[in-house]
């Protein structure tokens, strides 16, 4: 039985067992609901400490990849610096930044059309022409 099947097993016990029977029967049952719930415990650390060393020997591994690339990049000629490859990371995340804060969404009023475009500070009247109908109309809309 597991835990729950024993702690189901000591409810049972609790509701319908004469007053006389039960101390013995309660006690007993509680102790092999506890040692269940400890050796799950104990089996699920197991399995924890097995997912920790895991995830350690792939970060080891991706580790040396990222070595061997770069080297392979030296090797040939391409590769700058570590820091460089640091600094690229950095670049990519403020790009990203940069495009998802710039692009807003807009909606011809003439044929519904949805679309994105850059948006600029100090632009507020610019006149905006629909991709899809040609339409112009302003951005205030």
């Amino acid at each position: 039985m597991n835990s729950k099947e024993r702690i189901a097993y000591l409810r049972g016990l609790l509701d319908f067992m004469p007053r006389e029977e039960k101390e013995t029967k309660i006690y007993s049952a509680i102790v092999d609901a506890l040692d269940t719930l400890a050796l799950e415990v104990e089996e699920h650390a197991k399995l924890i400490e097995l997912r920790r060393e895991d995830y350690d020997d792939l970060t080891e591994e991706m580790d040396d990849l990222h070595d061997a690339i770069y080297e392979l990049e030296e090797s040939m000629g391409i590769a700058s610096s570590e820091e460089d490859y640091n600094e690229d990371e950095d670049e990519d995340e403020d790009e990203l930044e940069e495009i998802t804060e710039s692009y807003i969404s807009m909606t011809c009023p003439s044929c519904a059309y949805s679309f994105y475009y850059k948006y600029e500070d100090g632009k507020e009247d610019e006149k905006l022409v629909c991709p899809s109908c040609g339409e112009e109309f302003s951005r205030s809309l």
